[in-house]
């Protein structure tokens, strides 16, 4: 899947902060675990995008 996001610096640096520090609690630790997942792919994508600019 290819999602492509145009994020100002702040906005960027905000995202990934919330997706750093977010802990998914629903209760259901398959979704859970899938969220946490997300979660760490949308982080080392931003990460890696940050970095080539």
């Amino acid at each position: 899947m290819h999602i492509e996001l145009d994020l100002n610096q702040n906005d960027l640096e905000a995202l990934l902060h919330h997706c750093q520090s977010f802990t998914p609690a629903s209760g259901d630790s398959r979704e859970d675990g899938r969220l946490a997942d997300a979660l760490q792919a949308l982080t080392e994508a931003l990460l890696e995008a940050n970095a080539s600019q």
